[in-house]
């Protein structure tokens, strides 16, 4: 080939690497409407819960003036307090004390017989402990690295490649079968081989492979016959690319993995932000349950107590007014609510050991002997919302939803592969091959001239189309891939409403709770009431009836049942409170607590 075709070839492959940006030959999906169907699918969605910050009342189905207006919480008025004003300082003195359930409560012997040393925690240090210690944190934080990892090694699949080879060959030819009369056959050859081979191979993101080898060979010869063959070196130049102009052509078909990489390790984010909401939440929820099974232990001490003075007085009246029946009616109470207070041990120890579990901290294994006590208070504090403005914050933050968003996402990219892939396959195959060889000195630079002057030029330019008759297989695929990406939007339509159904379930949760909190203090103080003027009675009564000391075993439970009601009624609103904050995402936000996300290392 003459040098000035040779160089007009070199140029062509040159310009055949601009196909490395190139988009696919079909960008669209297959012509339709899908992409603008599936935006309004997802903006319908949205809008159909209110899940957009200032739409029109038509596109959310909420008028500006329901759901929209920031509410606060509200408890119900009640006269009794206006009634019982004089006496409540008395009455809040009267059965079950809650300041009785911090340090120092007796909770029984431990399983292991040792003595339990109590360590108060605050709600924050509860939090903070299980958010830097959890197994379940930890555990997502590996797998979001592993989804870092995944990322380098789809971006590496375009990493140029180094190639090398090297060998030897030693040949012992035999002669031809020539009969040359009265001369010997004396044709015998031997010749060696070492060749070396060095390159660079590369893949494009347009789909293609391009290359580009330096080979040398020597070759030293030795024969039995009347001519001396001499040593060469052959060194030659190749160039070459496999490009297909069809079916895996384009930027969109062939990054694919490494997208879906990276919409993996989005959602490990995704991951470790809902383990952490959860962690949180979990955390808060049981540390007020830890509270509330102490006071149940308050609340069943009390009821002991006052029982056993009761039973002890229709003791001494059996030879008075008092029946035997009576007196072991009084017994078997005693003795219920000793074993009731023994099943608050219980579950005092179970909750103090849950909450150790969450934390993982340790300084307070759950091996240890350790018991927690909750030392901060319940929030009573009326909160303040906007159920709109809760929907949208959970639209915006709540990670089941980002990883819908992100399921849709990868779901699209596989469609426009299947839609490539019935496409027929067309591919171009071109190369250039300088060669050089030395016949005359047998130098290696001698080759080389050969070489830099393009005197010995191969080229080569081929095409290669097949298409499957009926293309059904790449027809099923791609339907297959609409299927997906059509489920893809309704898993996302679906996790919107199940956040708003937490968000308003939460939120519910959280005014009721907070209802009841003034209507159980209502129902403690009217109990506490009834027992103080039985005791005022029993001071004026010249004979206590066993009716009477039945009547006040009564208003006993009935002290000790509205107690726990009040303290339930606080802790429901403060968990309430922790699950509302949980299903809007803003968990970690009102903790003050910062997700750092590190990007993949390169």
């Amino acid at each position: 080939m003459p040098e000035g075709q040779a160089k007009f070839f070199l140029r062509g492959l040159l310009a055949l690497l601009v196909l490395a940006g190139c988009q696919s030959p079909t960008p669209g999906l297959g012509g339709d409407e899908s992409d603008e169907a599936l935006t309004q699918a997802i903006e319908a969605a949205v809008a159909r819960q209110g899940g957009r910050r200032g739409s029109p009342s038509g596109e959310s189905g909420y008028s500006e003036a329901t759901g929209s207006e920031l509410l606060t919480a509200t408890q119900f008025p009640n006269d009794l307090f206006e009634t019982l004003k004089g006496r409540i300082p008395e009455l809040d003195g009267l059965g079950p004390q809650g300041l009785q359930g911090g340090l120092g409560l007796d909770l029984g012997p431990s399983v292991s017989g040792s003595p339990c040393p109590e360590v108060g925690i605050g709600l924050k240090s509860a939090i903070t402990a299980a958010v830097r210690n959890n197994l379940d944190v930890q555990g997502s934080r590996i797998e979001q690295a592993i989804t870092q990892t995944d990322v380098v090694r789809a971006e590496a699949a375009f990493d140029a490649v180094f190639l090398a080879s090297a060998g030897f060959q030693s040949n012992n030819i035999p002669p031809p079968p020539l009969d040359l009369g009265p001369f010997d056959n004396a044709f015998t050859q031997e010749n060696t081989e070492t060749s070396l081979s060095t390159g660079i191979q590369k893949r494009l993101i347009s789909g293609g492979t391009v290359a580009a080898s330096f080979d040398t060979n020597f070759t030293s010869q030795s024969t039995t016959s009347i001519y001396d063959p001499a040593n060469y070196w052959t060194n030659s130049v190749n160039f070459n690319i496999d490009q297909p102009l069809l079916q895996g052509f384009g930027s969109d078909v062939n990054e694919a993995q490494i997208r879906i990489a990276r919409n993996s390790d989005r959602a490990g984010v995704l991951n470790v932000r809902q383990t952490l909401l959860n962690v949180v939440r979990d955390t808060e929820v049981q540390y007020w349950t830890l509270l509330q099974s102490r006071q149940q232990v308050v609340a069943a001490a009390w009821l002991l107590r006052v029982g056993s003075d009761v039973r002890d007085i229709l003791k001494r009246r059996l030879n008075f007014d008092a029946t035997v029946a009576d007196y072991a009616l009084a017994v078997a109470i005693v003795e219920a609510r000793r074993a009731t207070l023994i099943r608050a041990w219980l579950a005092s120890r179970d909750a103090s050991d849950r909450l150790k579990l969450l934390m993982n901290d340790p300084a307070a294994p759950v091996g240890g002997d350790a018991l927690l006590v909750p030392i901060d208070a319940p929030v009573q504090e009326p909160i303040r919302y906007s159920l709109r403005d809760a929907i949208v914050t959970s639209v915006e933050q709540n990670p089941s939803i980002a990883r819908s968003l992100l399921a849709i996402d990868d779901a699209a990219i596989r469609l426009v592969v299947a839609d490539n892939g019935r496409l027929p396959q067309l591919g171009l195959q071109a190369g250039v091959t300088l060669t050089g060889q030395d016949n005359s000195a047998g130098t290696f630079s001698g080759a080389m001239n050969d070489i830099n002057d393009a005197s010995f030029v191969s080229w080569l330019a081929q095409m290669a189309f097949s298409q499957p008759i009926g293309n059904r297989a790449a027809e099923a695929e791609y339907r297959k891939a609409r299927l997906r990406r059509s489920g893809a939007v309704i898993s996302y339509q679906q996790s919107i409403e199940n956040a708003v159904f937490a968000v308003k379930t939460s939120l519910r949760a959280v005014t009721t709770s907070y209802e009841l909190i003034e209507q159980s203090r209502a129902s403690r103080l009217a109990s506490a009431e009834s027992l103080r003027a039985l005791t005022v009675l029993e001071q004026s009564l010249a004979a206590l009836t066993p009716e009477f000391l039945q009547t006040k075993f009564q208003a006993q439970d009935r002290l000790a049942g509205a107690y726990l009601s009040e303290v339930d009624s606080m802790v429901n609103y403060n968990s309430a409170m922790a699950r509302l904050y949980h299903s809007m995402g803003t968990g970690l936000t009102m903790n003050r607590i910062e997700l750092d996300v590190v990007d993949p290392a390169p």
